[in-house]
């Protein structure tokens, strides 16, 4: 079972795309929802796997950090800060 809480959202496809994806559906055997749950699952998987990757620049590393510590340190009661958070 995945451990993230699944989140729902309507989508608007274009009538060609969707004719193709329901046609892929079929041809693997599984429902239209399905199908395109597991494509969009995958290349969020792909796009997980090659952020690491581009983040190595040392300098970007060393600002990273910096502001986590100074989040770390800020003050709690500070609403711009915590507007700032909560996006």
């Amino acid at each position: 079972m995945n451990p993230f809480t699944a989140k729902r959202k309507l989508i608007d496809i274009e009538g060609p795309v969707f004719e193709t994806l329901s046609r892929q559906a079929k041809r693997e055997g599984i429902s239209l929802k399905k199908y395109i749950e597991t494509l969009l699952e995958k290349d969020a998987e792909r796009h997980r796997a090659e952020m690491p990757a581009r983040i190595t620049d040392p300098r970007i590393l060393d600002l990273v950090g910096i502001a986590k510590h100074a989040v770390a340190e800020a003050d709690p009661d500070d609403e711009r800060l915590q507007y700032i958070l909560s996006k």
